[in-house]
């Protein structure tokens, strides 16, 4: 199949062909992996952008259309997906400063009593909710979830780990974290965003 046109070969995968996915995976992952890993200047990272970038293609291939080369149009899909990948990573980072600064000024600036005792209390009441929903999850969802977030496993490592696909493994995390968005937005608690934000953050 290494001799099939670029056309042929997108044909052959809007058809549902995956021998033909394969190939285009075999042809350029590695000059995107690269590209991506020198932006990223992570390789779990760089190799959970591509991947991610191939499962959506394959799950959206029915609508694959190009205009350009197929190399131009794979390169601007990982410009797109580092393009998310770096407002993410800013996101978490401006809200851990936002916190730590918080954090500190905590030490200096009065806050009366009673609104310290609800602070407290609305935190303990929504990892109480966190904690209830995991542990209500089926049981691989679980294991994925929390190798995630708390050991800070990759997708590409979990998968390695429990012997199954990458996508498997975003799937899991993202119906996780369905679920503890609806466990905090049916908990009606003033600082429900927040507090949930940092404990994904923390984690």
């Amino acid at each position: 199949m290494k001799h099939v046109s670029e056309q042929d070969l997108l044909q052959m995968i809007r058809d549902s062909d995956y021998a033909a996915f394969e190939e285009l995976h075999h042809r350029y992952y590695s000059l995107l992996y690269t590209m991506a890993a020198k932006k990223t200047g992570d390789r779990d990272e760089a190799y959970d952008l591509v991947q991610n970038m191939f499962i959506e293609l394959w799950e959206k291939r029915a609508d694959f259309t190009i205009t350009n080369t197929l190399e131009a149009w794979l390169k601007n899909r990982v410009w797109f997906k580092l393009s998310g990948y770096f407002r993410a990573k800013g996101l978490r980072e401006k809200h851990l400063h936002n916190f730590s600064l918080f954090l500190q000024q905590k030490q200096t600036v009065y806050i009366p009593e009673t609104e310290l005792q609800e602070i407290t209390a609305q935190y303990d009441t929504m990892i109480a909710v966190i904690n209830r929903t995991v542990e209500d999850m089926p049981v691989k969802m679980r294991e994925v979830f929390l190798l995630s977030r708390q050991e800070d496993h990759s997708i590409a490592a979990i998968a390695v780990m429990l012997g199954i696909s990458p996508k498997t493994v975003k799937n899991h995390i993202n119906i996780a974290f369905k679920r503890i968005r609806k466990a905090v937005a049916q908990s009606s608690l003033p600082m429900a965003d927040l507090l949930l934000m940092i404990w994904l953050m923390q984690a």
